[in-house]
């Protein structure tokens, strides 16, 4: 008769053979669960969709001066009672090939259909955010308004907010993606 360590003395139960059994299971099929995890099935097509790559938020995969004019515009807009959160920085070939696809359902390797986000492929022609395609080299970011409550808020392209985080940006010698000729991207801004 053992007990189940970290439980306060009252709450204290036995281990049963049969407990243990079902926790080996259990251990059993997780990586199972885990590879079902890992990729979607496109419904209309009954396809396998590759997963989206994960986001870099790590400040110090930026190119060293283009961080410092961000966080510069983070602080003014915080100042200015309009806090901003960086959300995505220097991206990997993978991340990039992934946004490249999104619009494009013939580009592989992540070819899908949606809206087109971007024009860098990441292999021919490289996007800011991958600066020279090391970490550290990152000359692009994306970042979002907070709420109230702490949470990232994602308001329309019209929205006002776009047009204070731009105005930041630009006062800290950064280009801002709302004024782009072609495909605005108000979350965006860069190094010049």
């Amino acid at each position: 008769m053992s007990k189940r360590k970290g439980r306060h003395p009252r709450q204290a139960r036995k281990v049963t053979a049969k407990a243990v059994r079902g926790r080996k299971k259990a251990r059993r099929r997780s990586p199972a669960r885990a590879r079902r995890r890992s990729t979607a099935i496109d419904v209309a097509f009954k396809g396998v969709l590759a997963v989206e790559p994960p986001r870099n938020s790590r400040l110090n995969d930026l190119d060293p001066a283009f961080r410092v004019k961000l966080q510069a515009a983070l602080a003014d807009l915080a100042a200015r009672g309009t806090p901003f959160k960086f959300v995505e920085g220097f991206r990997t070939v993978e991340r990039q090939q992934w946004l490249f696809g999104s619009g494009r359902p013939d580009a592989g390797p992540f070819g899908r259909s949606g809206s087109i986000v971007t024009h860098r492929d990441g292999v021919r022609t490289l996007s800011n955010h991958q600066g020279t395609g090391t970490a550290g080299s990152g000359k692009a970011a994306d970042c979002y308004p907070l709420k109230a409550d702490g949470r990232v808020h994602i308001p329309a392209a019209s929205d006002s907010v776009w047009q204070l985080y731009a105005d930041a940006v630009i006062r800290q010698g950064l280009a801002a993606g709302l004024h782009f000729r072609t495909l605005k991207d108000a979350p965006h801004c860069e190094l010049l």
